[in-house]
């Protein structure tokens, strides 16, 4: 074999693996790390949750979780019944910033439905409509608060920091920023007594009560399994 061939070779061969190993090495911080990939589940003001969550640094990481929440209660009050709904479906994104251990501060958003309807029968034969009675037996009102589709949170928070695999505890305290928009539904009877005018005031004095609730509290508390 001629050596010149056998050193050119060799010189190609090196030459590869340079190139290999460079390239490994460049692609390395954008690798997955091993054990880093949390699923969790919980409960709490929000509902039901469940999610994933990733270190993406010393301090910081990156959660994203599925949060329902469905509450139903009825009531009488004033000579009416009450049918109330409290309905959550939304999607978390939320990023972390490690201070020391598991405590963390946490910002984010939570996208989707969130609302708070009634709906509320005269049982009695009246009903107030801005301050004046009107006779309505077997009539209804129907009302609803509407959160925003979309709605920053910040709050703080415990967990999704273990290092190894395992099982671990997490912990948040935040608020979900964001006015309601309200809205008031009488029926045809309500309506026709009390006239387009006095419905539309009553709206007025719920959206100035719902305006008063800007933030949400999200206490939530669950468990996480680290890969």
């Amino acid at each position: 074999m001629d050596p010149r061939k056998s050193l050119i070779g060799k010189g190609r061969r090196q030459r590869d693996e340079l190139v290999t190993t460079a390239t490994a090495a460049a692609l390395l911080p954008f690798a997955p790390s091993a054990h880093a990939l949390e699923a969790f589940a919980g409960l709490g003001t929000t509902g039901l949750e469940v999610g994933v969550a990733e270190r993406v640094g010393g301090a910081t990481g990156l959660r994203m979780s599925a949060e329902f929440l469905d509450l139903s209660r009825d009531f009488e009050r004033n000579g009416a019944s009450y049918d109330t709904r409290l309905k959550f479906s939304s999607l978390g994104l939320y990023a972390d910033y490690f201070l020391a251990g598991g405590f963390r501060l946490s910002a984010g958003a939570v996208l989707g439905t969130r609302k708070v309807s009634g709906n509320a029968v005269a049982t009695n034969g009246t009903v107030t409509i801005n301050g004046t009675t009107y006779p309505a037996a077997g009539e209804s009102v129907f009302a609803q608060a509407k959160f925003p589709a979309a709605a920053p949170y910040l709050g703080i928070g415990w967990g999704h920091h273990q290092p190894s695999p395992g099982m671990n505890f997490y912990m948040d305290l935040g608020v979900v920023i964001g006015r309601a928009d309200a809205n008031l539904t009488p029926s045809a009877g309500i309506l026709a007594a009390a006239g387009p005018a006095n419905v539309a005031a009553e709206q007025a004095n719920l959206q100035e009560s719902v305006n008063k609730l800007k933030l949400y509290p999200a206490l939530k508390l669950g468990f996480g399994y680290r890969f």
